[in-house]
C-alpha cells in the first residue's frame, strides 16, 4: 500500500498473502468501496486479480444484467394489461457486447469490458470470464435453473483449483452458492420471466431457484467457515475470504437441503 492508498502491487501482494497462486481460478464477487482508495480504481483491482492468477489462470465475475427484464423501478401491480404490453414491447433486452451488469459493482462492470473477457449468454444471469479456457466455460449457458449445474457456475466446480473468493462483501453476494440450492433435493422455487433477445424477441418463463433474500446464504457460509474450510485476510481495506469452490458448492447444497427439509419452506 502506498501510504493510504492501495497500487496493483500491493494488491497482487494482498492476493499472494491470502493464498491466490499462478494457475488458480477465481470466481470473484468485490466491493471498490471497501477496497478504499486505490491508483488506478477498478482497473488496478482486474489487472491485480489478473496478474495474480497468470496466463494459466481464469478470472470470473458475475455479469448479471437487467435489460431483459420488466423495468425494475416501474411498479407494474396497478397496471392495465395493455400499458403493461408496451412497456414489455419496449424492453431493449439483452445485448452481450454492450448490456451493462446491474448491481454488481464497478469491478464487475470494468472486468466486463476488458480485452479478452466472455460472457455467457443468459439474458439474466450471464457471466463473464478472461483466461484460460474462458470461452469453453461461457459457451453453455441453460435458460432455465439459470445459476445451476448446466451453466458456468456449474461447470467451473470442475476447474482445478478453482476457488470463490469474496472482497468486502459478505455471503449474501455468493453467486456458487445459488448453484447450490440449484442442486439441492429440496428447494425454494419461482418463475423468472425474461426477453430472449433484442427488438421482437418473444418473452420466456423459466423454472428457477427463489431468491435467498438473506434467509440462507450468511448462515450457511458462517457453517462452511466454522468448519475451518475458509481463509479471511485484507485486500486493501476489505475484510476478504476464499475458499474451494467444489467443495462449497457441495457443502452448500446439503446444508440448505436439509434447511429447507427443517423449514418445510419449499415454495
Amino acid at each position: 500500500m502506498l501510504g493510504h492508498f492501495n497500487s496493483i502491487a500491493s494488491l497482487k501482494d494482498s492476493l499472494r498473502a491470502l493464498g491466490v497462486h499462478e494457475g488458480d481460478g477465481l470466481f470473484v464477487h468485490a466491493s471498490m468501496s471497501a477496497i478504499g482508495p486505490t491508483v488506478g480504481s477498478a482497473r488496478a483491482v482486474v489487472e491485480a486479480l489478473l496478474s495474480a492468477v497468470g496466463r494459466t489462470g481464469l478470472l470470473a465475475m458475475p455479469g448479471f444484467s437487467t435489460d431483459a427484464y420488466f423495468p425494475p423501478n416501474i411498479a407494474n401491480e396497478a397496471m392495465s394489461r395493455d400499458v403493461k404490453t408496451a412497456i414489455e414491447d419496449a424492453v431493449l433486452g439483452f445485448d452481450l457486447e454492450i448490456s451493462p451488469t446491474f448491481g454488481m459493482g464497478v469491478i464487475a462492470e470494468t472486468f466486463r469490458t476488458w480485452p479478452g473477457t466472455c460472457r455467457s449468454v443468459h439474458p439474466a444471469t450471464s457471466i463473464c470470464l478472461n483466461g484460460l479456457d474462458a470461452p469453453e466455460f461461457a459457451s453453455r449457458h441453460s435458460l432455465a435453473w439459470a445459476t445451476g449445474p448446466e451453466t458456468p457456475l456449474g461447470y467451473l466446480q470442475a476447474r482445478k483449483h478453482m476457488k470463490m473468493l469474496l472482497i468486502g462483501v459478505g455471503w449474501n453476494r455468493c453467486s456458487a452458492l445459488h448453484t447450490a440450492e440449484s442442486l439441492a433435493d429440496t428447494r425454494r422455487t419461482k418463475v423468472r420471466r425474461f426477453k430472449t433477445g433484442t427488438g421482437n424477441a418473444p418473452w420466456m418463463e423459466t423454472p428457477d431457484v427463489a431468491d435467498d433474500l438473506d434467509r440462507l446464504f450468511p448462515k450457511v457460509g458462517a457453517a462452511y467457515e466454522e468448519a475451518g474450510l475458509v481463509s479471511s485476510g485484507k485486500i486493501g481495506g476489505a475484510t476478504s475470504k476464499i475458499c474451494d469452490y467444489a467443495p462449497l458448492v457441495s457443502f452448500a447444497a446439503d446444508w440448505i437441503n436439509n434447511a429447507n427439509i427443517a423449514s418445510g419452506d419449499k415454495h
